[in-house]
């Protein structure tokens, strides 16, 4: 299916900057990158788009389920083109993030949800530093 296509799909409408995003993420492996990531990757691509758009373009794309965002950093928001139920394993001297398929995790109980709240959802996040 064509990057065009999928983002009609998704309720979006095919801008040029969201075209370019699209060949970018939607062609290829999934992966975790950053919007500052992106904003290099376009750049690199002899595009030009300012963070902002690069942000707001991506609101768009989580907003409509085309990619994640991993919550486990409140300074930079990391985004995940695998919209699968998943964990992640965290590297915490690079930051990076592996993938952890949803059924090599076997939770035993979680704990009662508060009143007044329902469970949106459990996100993994195993920290890993290297053994010295």
């Amino acid at each position: 299916m064509k990057n065009i296509d999928k983002l009609r799909r998704a309720g979006l409408r095919p801008t040029k900057q969201r075209l370019i995003i699209a060949d970018i993420l939607l062609d290829g492996p999934n992966r975790h990158f950053t919007a500052e990531d992106l904003q290099d990757e376009i750049c690199a691509s002899g595009n030009y788009m300012s963070i902002g758009t690069v942000y707001n373009c991506l609101k768009r794309f989580k907003n409509s389920g085309l990619i994640k965002q991993v919550e486990y950093s409140k300074d930079t928001a990391i985004f995940d083109t695998n919209t699968t139920f998943h964990h992640h394993f965290l590297n915490e001297e690079t930051g990076e993030l592996i993938d952890i398929e949803n059924d090599k995790v076997i939770l035993g109980k979680l704990p009662e949800i508060p009143s007044g709240f329902l469970n949106s959802g459990v996100d993994i996040i195993i920290k890993l530093k290297k053994h010295t």
